[in-house]
């Protein structure tokens, strides 16, 4: 497995977590690291992207986003809402969680807009 890390721009990150401040969001909202590839993630790979990277999430929708950011030196964050997990996975799991996360995704998304806006 070939290991590729993205720094998250620490201005962005601070700035992500004033906005956050200020929007008083329900629930929790972590900061941290999440692995992103190209395949789908088995009960079989999961110990080792557990052991080997210790991530809060994985996914594999942000990689290729990250990797243009990281070639043309552009600050890259990701907001990322979970929907369903290992223990709780499935299309009714996604389904069931999708809309309230999209909103809080956004919300944050907005607020860090107005953050980098009012520099």
């Amino acid at each position: 497995m070939k290991s590729i890390f993205f720094q998250a721009d620490r201005e962005l990150i601070e700035l992500t977590k004033v906005a956050v401040k200020k929007l008083r969001q329900e629930g929790h909202v972590f900061w941290g690291r999440m692995v992103t590839g190209e395949s789908f993630i088995t009960d079989e790979g999961r110990q080792k992207i557990n052991s080997e990277f210790t991530p809060l999430t994985v996914d594999m929708e942000t990689a290729s986003i990250a990797h243009v950011c990281y070639v043309n030196s552009i600050p890259f964050i990701s907001i990322r809402c979970v929907t369903d997990t290992a223990a709780y996975s499935g299309i009714d799991n996604f389904e069931e969680n999708c809309a309230k996360a999209s909103m809080i995704a956004k919300d944050i998304t907005v607020a860090l807009l107005n953050e980098l806006g009012s520099k």
